[in-house]
């Protein structure tokens, strides 16, 4: 299956066409200029979408990096709440004084008493079916996925949706950086293994080495557990046509004037809105 949808929402393309109008406005007044790494226009205008036809009360936000996606949250909805996770927040270059920042990552939150419209964007490059079975544990409904990329994608680095719907593991391709990487990991395990043997009650940080252990061997029931909790699945559109796996674009016949680069508006990563039951 190269392409899956379910129930989606009925969003029509004028509606999509008369909002990029207004967010090119919007985004010329955002604050990291460059954010090559982050979120770039087509990203930011499809969490913008998303989050004005949601309107969720609360919203969690797991990665946060240079700070864009915090100030787009904050700025598409003032009157929500937002709780922003990283577990390294080092990178920030924009600070909320609204936001409430946390190094925790997302599962080890106390969400018992949160609102029943939360959403949580999730921008971490984590298992995503990790993701929704924790989401799921906290009655989260309301998700969107950054980085849903398809199979044999060069730019995927993590298992996403789209792997699951494609039978597809993922598995870190060969490389000299990612063979690095691998040392950089045997480094860190060694170290932990270390302070283990040497230091009286030492918890050793399993999630630093996990974290950076993303290989994912495929397995045929993960989309069918997936699509059993799933009430409504959508992938948004590119702005531009230029990828055979994804939804037809929102500009088509029409022109529109940017500002921008053509790379950064053909850059595409398959944000998917999703509504679990």
């Amino acid at each position: 299956m190269e392409y899956f949808q379910k129930n989606i929402p009925d969003w029509k393309n004028e509606e999509l066409l008369n909002e990029l109008k207004t967010f090119k406005k919007i985004y010329d007044s955002r604050p990291i200029k460059e954010n090559t790494g982050g979120m770039l226009f087509p990203h930011m205008f499809a969490v913008y979408f998303i989050l004005k036809k949601i309107k969720p009360s609360f919203i969690i936000e797991s990665g946060v990096y240079k700070g864009q996606s915090t100030w787009l949250i904050e700025n598409t909805l003032p009157e929500s709440k937002i709780l922003s996770i990283d577990i390294d927040l080092s990178k920030r270059q924009y600070f909320s004084k609204k936001a409430e920042y946390s190094n925790l990552d997302f599962k080890h939150h106390d969400f018992s008493n949160i609102p029943s419209d939360t959403l949580v964007f999730f921008d971490d490059h984590v298992n995503h079916y990790e993701r929704i079975m924790q989401a799921k544990f906290f009655n989260i409904k309301s998700i969107i996925f950054e980085d849903n990329y398809t199979k044999n994608s060069s730019k995927a680095d993590f298992y996403t949706i789209k792997n699951s719907y494609q039978n597809w593991g993922f598995l870190h391709p060969k490389s000299f950086s990612k063979s690095l990487g691998h040392l950089k990991t045997l480094l860190i395990f060694t170290l932990e293994i270390i302070k283990k043997i040497f230091l009286n009650n030492y918890y050793i940080n399993t999630f630093k080495i996990i974290s950076r252990l993303k290989d994912y061997k495929k397995n045929e029931n993960d989309f069918k557990n997936i699509e059993k909790n799933i009430d409504v699945y959508y992938e948004f559109p590119p702005i531009f046509e230029h990828n055979k796996n994804s939804t037809p674009p929102i500009i088509k016949n029409k022109e529109i004037e940017f500002k921008l680069s053509k790379k950064e508006l053909l850059s595409y990563n398959f944000i998917t809105y999703i509504k679990l039951k």
